[in-house]
């Protein structure tokens, strides 16, 4: 425990990595051209602003000559009207820069490797997309379009004070290495400060949206009082964040303040010296005044964009991450692959060749070998945690293979573009993976070309689906809900297989296609499996025993290695592990 203490005091505070960010902003689509169009908006404006103090030091200084008043109208109006558009085109920057970051963090999500989310929920990191890129991409935008203009208007006015006398100059700059030092230390507490409320905002996000999805579990076992103290712990952690933040805020407030302060306090009493020792006159000093002011607004708003740049950091933290994550194929690839046709390329064997593989340092699997020839099914059974699920994922390399290869119809699966190497399967999972949308957007979800509804209903009624959806209000263009809860099981497992029909994939996987199901439904779903994908190539992973009689090969896992395969009955002979699950089976559905 001591070793860990002293560990933790040698680490370095993270203050973030400007090289992630940057390579993030380069990544997120930022509309350049309406940026530019906002950045002309702000030049614009702070050039008006440039003429404030001349344009208004004869009414400052007591006159009302007409032409004074005309020129002052004139100003005020065009300060207007600059300032409108500056705003207009300032706010469609944002949003639009929004939408963007937004579209590329989704696409990266997609593209990242499996492995990443093992350890990331991505429940936690919905939030990242909306909360935190909006904050970080609203500060990042503010800055790039705000801070060359503010440089400009200090440049210039200091140009046009220094006219007056060069100690009014000096009078504005003598506090900037305190201002700079003050810079520097806050936009490292901010940032700080952001990352943790923006990474609790995202765990308790995270926790909220699993818990609601599950509020039957919940009420089963009467648990509400051990979620509320859950949902009241994730709820402190986030407050404790916003009073971190809420520190630096007020921090960083009394320190700008003082520093304002002071700063005016500065300028004016060089400036009544320099009038009193007759270096400058009344109109000098009234136009230097206003010129000091907005140079000292245009210091304290620099500082802020500086903050916000760190605050944005901090807000995006979650978002770099996911954009540095290990991305499986490129965000070209992925779009090719949405719009290439699902391919068909008949009936492929599939061949496992010593196959080992481990999550970090658990090994799953052990010099697995095999072969599922063409057109023939094969089960694979074993307890839990003997790999059997890791191998369907290895095949279409959602994982990669830590030594061996796969082979699919002779050719090793690496040698093959992601896209068209999953396109070659079909997929049926224990709980049917349905999206909300119509029946249509399901039976078609994943198929990229134009289906008739000829098709559908063929697909529809060979997959026993047909009269369920007709009961439906609206046929196939009748509304389901979330992950399909306003269907039955049975009905959803249907709905899976007529998709998958359509897709017309070579080879079949079946991930405990029958588990969620009643008896009598599982036996129904069964022989529509094995009816309408009949000479396919087909690789099941299942616990039911009862699948087993008729399939051309079973293969047998145990701690990540095969301990048999062959046919049912010669596996009963030659496989104690396989006859112990058989007859543990059996004595499990026996009644009484």
């Amino acid at each position: 425990m001591k070793g860990k203490t002293k560990e933790r005091a040698k680490e370095k505070p993270n203050y973030g990595s400007w090289g992630a960010f940057f390579r993030m902003i380069r990544q997120i689509d930022l509309p350049w051209p309406m940026i530019a169009l906002a950045f002309a908006g702000e030049m614009g404006y702070n050039y008006l602003l440039l003429a404030l103090p001349t344009t208004t030091t004869a009414l400052m200084s007591g006159s009302l000559d007409p032409q004074a008043l005309q020129d002052a109208v004139i100003y005020y109006i065009s300060y207007g009207a600059v300032l409108f558009v500056d705003f207009w085109c300032m706010g469609v920057a944002r949003n639009m820069a929004i939408r963007n970051a937004r579209g590329k963090a989704w696409g990266g999500m997609t593209r990242i490797q499996a492995g990443y989310y093992d350890q990331h929920a991505p429940s936690q990191l919905s939030s990242a997309i909306t909360n935190d890129l909006e904050a970080a991409v609203t500060s990042l935008v503010q800055f790039i379009i705000s801070i060359i203009p503010a440089c400009y208007y200090i440049v210039a006015a200091m140009g046009t004070i220094g006219k007056y006398d060069f100690l009014l100059t000096l009078s504005v700059l003598v506090l900037l290495p305190v201002k700079w030092l003050y810079m520097v230390v806050v936009s490292r507490w901010m940032y700080r400060a952001e990352a943790g409320v923006y990474g609790r905002i995202g765990v308790l996000t995270g926790y909220l949206a699993e818990r609601v999805k599950n509020l039957a579990l919940i009420k089963h076992y009467t648990n509400e009082g051990e979620e509320l103290e859950n949902g009241a712990a994730a709820c402190q952690d986030l407050f404790q964040a916003n009073m971190k933040k809420t520190k630096v805020n007020c921090a960083n407030t009394g320190i700008s303040t003082g520093i304002t302060l002071l700063q005016s306090l500065v300028t004016v009493v060089f400036g009544v010296l320099l009038l009193q020792s007759g270096r400058i006159d009344v109109a000098q000093w009234v136009a230097f005044f206003l010129f000091a002011t907005q140079i000292n607004a245009r210091f304290t708003e620099m500082i802020g964009y500086w903050q916000s740049l760190k605050s944005a950091q901090g807000m995006a933290a979650r978002v770099v991450d996911i954009m540095e994550a290990p991305k499986e194929q490129s965000e070209q690839e992925t779009k090719d692959a949405a719009s290439a046709p699902t391919p068909s390329q008949g009936t492929s064997s599939v061949e496992f060749r010593n196959v080992s593989f481990a999550y970090g340092e658990k090994q799953a699997l052990k010099n697995v070998s095999f072969t599922v020839p063409a057109g023939a099914t094969t089960a694979i059974v074993g307890l839990c945690g003997s790999g059997k699920t890791t191998l369907l994922n290895l095949l279409e390399r959602f994982y990669e293979t830590t030594d061996g290869s796969i082979r699919l119809g002779g050719r090793d699966v690496g040698g093959e573009s992601l896209s068209s190497l999953r396109g070659r399967f079909s997929y049926v999972q224990q709980d049917a993976g349905v999206f909300s949308g119509t029946v249509r957007e399901v039976l078609t979800y994943g198929i990229h070309r134009e289906v008739t509804d000829r098709e559908l209903i063929e697909c529809a009624k060979n997959a026993g689906a047909w009269e369920a959806i007709q009961a439906l209000p609206g046929g196939l263009d009748a509304r389901v809900a979330s992950n399909g809860a306003s269907l039955s099981g049975g009905q959803r497992q249907r709905l899976v297989l007529a998709r998958e029909l359509l897709r017309n994939a070579d080879v079949l996987l079946l991930d405990e296609p029958t588990s969620a199901l009643d008896a009598q439904t599982a036996r129904a779903v069964e022989e529509t499996i094995f009816r309408i994908f009949k000479g396919k190539t087909i690789l099941m992973v299942t616990h039911d025993m009862s699948l087993l009689k008729n399939v051309d090969q079973i293969v047998v896992m145990e701690e990540g290695t095969v301990q048999g395969a062959g046919r049912y009955q010669a596996l009963l002979d030659s496989c104690p592990l396989f006859l112990d699950m058989v007859q543990t089976q059996k004595l499990e559905v026996m009644p009484g």
